[in-house]
């Protein structure tokens, strides 16, 4: 698998955020995510992130600040030879603790991995042949290990976004701890507080990761949806 290194243009960048825009007020609030992982730190963003409905008049004034008066590329190359070292301990651990589990996930490898550096901080990803991470780390502190860390984060759900999650309408939440689960077996990587009192605790254990992913995320979604189902039924 190819891993390319990339930095998003200012047009790019702003499409970002106004997606961004759209995902938090529609469902990633309600999971109590912060705005500031998705925008530069700038108060004129967060007064746009402040407003759930924006006008076409108002999209366009806001993306006329971050397109002239905002976006700067060196905000997006300052982290880049501590991600050039992350990008080698990806490769090492994708070799020795992922491959072999492909099986288990009903994963494929992808063919290309881009890392795209943009405006906020954290990750997000999209999956497929050519697969991307969203590297969003003008306002990231992150060290090598950290940036590695955070990558093997958003790869593992790359790799189980087709075949698991979407297959199995796997929520937001329990999404996230699934993959933070299997992060914290495989290396040792700390989960997100948010998500530990979580469903799918019981479902996705060490035997499950290794032998049949699939299975278990088949098996936890047929329980949660029944009781979801029998919760929504009025007693008569």
């Amino acid at each position: 698998m190819q891993i390319k290194l990339e930095h998003l243009d200012a047009e790019s960048a702003w499409q970002r955020i106004i997606r961004a825009h759209e995902r938090y007020h529609t469902n990633l609030k309600n999971y109590k995510y912060s705005y500031e992982m998705f925008i530069p730190n700038d108060d004129r963003m967060r007064e746009m992130f402040e407003q759930p409905k924006l006008t076409e008049q108002q999209i366009q004034h806001y993306h006329d600040i971050f397109v002239n008066e905002i976006y700067k590329l060196s905000d997006l190359t300052h982290q880049d030879e501590n991600i050039k070292k992350a990008i080698i301990l990806v490769q090492n651990r994708i070799k020795t603790h992922i491959a072999s589990l492909l099986p288990a996930w009903g994963a494929t490898m992808p063919e290309t991995l881009s890392i795209k550096c943009t405006y906020g901080r954290g990750g997000g990803y999209s999956s497929g042949k050519n697969a991307t991470i969203l590297f969003r780390m003008s306002d990231d502190k992150r060290n090598d290990y950290g940036i590695y860390l955070l990558f093997m984060h958003e790869f593992v759900h790359i790799l189980i976004q087709e075949q698991i999650i979407e297959k199995y309408n796997v929520p937001q939440d329990l999404k996230e701890r699934i993959v933070d689960i299997i992060g914290q077996e495989l290396f040792n990587k700390p989960v997100q507080p948010m998500f530990m009192e979580s469903f799918a605790n019981s479902y996705i254990t060490p035997n499950a990761i290794k032998t049949d992913l699939v299975g278990a995320v088949k098996k936890m979604m047929a329980d949660y949806t029944a009781i979801k189902q029998q919760q929504n039924t009025p007693d008569r």
